[in-house]
């Protein structure tokens, strides 16, 4: 992951999976999902300048990148579960869920994470987008595949869907004990050997978890092609410099935002 800026030019930085940090020039920084560029949908994170914990943060944030004050903010009380539900049912308090859909464009999608992996499911055809909060709780819960149901109850083919899976704890450094990583054997290639492992350890019946692997195996299990799945290798616990994260700063550190939102 390298980039350079010149002169007076912005700062781009390859995180993988077709995620890119961008900082213009005005110092203000986001990061780019160009995966799902062409689905009629567009997919956006902070990064480490900004703590979008507060409402507040967010919105300035927002309006940085030229999002109007008025725009309609759905979000959902994250409680890392399984529950994924239609941006409609806002009705000015945000639902328990880590999950939600719209195919309005009026609509802003924002999920908050910092380890745990953002996820954008677009369906194209329908013009129609879910954004996932994707921890490991959430994941085994069930996340993934309710938004795959809630997408195909809207009308969506899952053979159409596009998956984007955002920046996460990478497996160098997301150590789980076996009472975690027993919910993830199924899911080709989510636990491996405590080797793996770049961190000092906490216990000795630690593994390491592929979240981003565990998810993939899920959305493919659902129906998504491998084709239209992209996930980026950027750990957010090893880039200070360029992400948040919960591993590494603690309870009520800052945290990333990620909006999805479907064009006109």
């Amino acid at each position: 992951m390298t980039g350079e800026p010149a002169g007076d030019q912005p700062t781009t930085i390859n995180l993988g999976g077709g995620f890119v940090y961008l900082r213009r020039v005005d110092g203000h920084a986001a990061i780019v999902v160009s995966s799902i560029a062409g689905t009629g949908a567009i997919g956006m994170m902070s990064a480490s300048e900004v703590d979008a914990r507060t409402h507040d943060a967010l919105r300035r944030w927002l309006a940085w990148w030229a999002f109007p004050d008025h725009a309609r903010i759905r979000r959902v009380n994250q409680v890392h579960g399984g529950r994924v539900v239609p941006a409609s049912s806002y009705n000015g308090a945000a639902p328990d869920a880590d999950g939600v859909w719209t195919r309005d464009s009026s609509d802003i999608l924002v999920i908050r994470a910092a380890d745990c992996a953002p996820v954008w499911i677009v369906d194209p055809p329908n013009k129609t987008i879910a954004l996932v909060h994707a921890g490991w709780r959430g994941v085994s819960a069930g996340v993934i595949d309710h938004a795959l149901e809630a997408l195909e109850t809207a009308g969506a083919h899952r053979e159409d869907l596009h998956a984007a899976i955002g920046p996460h704890i990478g497996p160098c450094c997301f150590e789980v004990g076996p009472e975690v990583s027993a919910l993830f054997l199924d899911d080709i290639g989510a636990v491996g050997d405590a080797g793996l492992l770049v961190i000092e350890r906490k216990r000795q019946d630690g593994v390491s978890l592929d979240l981003g692997a565990a998810i993939e195996h899920r959305l493919l299990a659902g129906g998504v092609s491998d084709v239209r799945i992209d996930a980026a290798d950027a750990c957010t616990r090893c880039h200070k410099d360029l992400l948040h994260s919960y591993r590494r700063n603690g309870t009520g550190g800052p945290l990333m935002a990620a909006i999805g939102a479907v064009l006109p």
